[in-house]
């Protein structure tokens, strides 16, 4: 038996149609277009259908359940407890100990090397070798200006081929092609 839209939606205990309009669009769920041009679906398990297709459980068939019942949210299941590794997985107690009782005294000579300025983190020492090639590349893209100002007898082509020298030598140091 061929039923509308409406009739579908009130056969699932849905509030509305959108979503068997949505399941139609996406053509997860068959219809068949009826006399007047709007989508009509089979009856005959409708209802294990729209399960199969949403993956809801369905308790009972039956579109008479209650409402506060159909409403009812499911309860979330908590996660799976993590799985317990067997007992031949487990390291011996004794390795497992060393290895912690090593890895904490490695932390500890970390933190006390830190504290003496031995050891400096990574993100202060590239700051400060990103600001140490800096100043070296201004002060280098500096030398013709100041050759100029120096050697005044310089010709302005002079000037330039310093300028191009050094800039070709910068961008060799750059992509690492430094030639010997």
């Amino acid at each position: 038996m061929l039923i509308s839209v409406g009739e579908a939606a009130k056969v699932l205990g849905l509030k509305s149609r959108g979503s068997i309009y949505r399941k139609i669009q996406r053509h997860e769920l068959e219809t068949v277009p009826g006399p007047d041009g709007n989508p009509l679906i089979e009856r005959d398990n409708l209802e294990q259908r729209w399960a199969a297709i949403t993956r809801t459980r369905t308790d009972s068939p039956s579109p008479l359940r209650p409402a506060a019942e159909r409403t009812k949210p499911q309860p979330k299941l908590p996660p799976p407890p993590p799985r317990a590794p067997e007992p031949e997985e487990l390291p011996a107690y004794n390795d497992s100990r060393a290895r912690s009782e090593y890895e904490k005294a490695n932390l500890l000579e970390l933190q006390r090397k830190t504290q003496e300025g031995l050891l400096l983190r990574r993100e202060d020492v590239e700051l400060a070798w990103g600001g140490a090639v800096n100043i070296t590349r201004t002060r280098l893209l500096g030398v013709p200006s100041t050759a100029k100002q120096r050697i005044p007898h310089l010709e302005i082509e002079e000037v330039e081929l310093l300028t191009t020298l050094i800039r070709e030598a910068l961008d060799e140091l750059a992509a690492g092609e430094v030639k010997a």
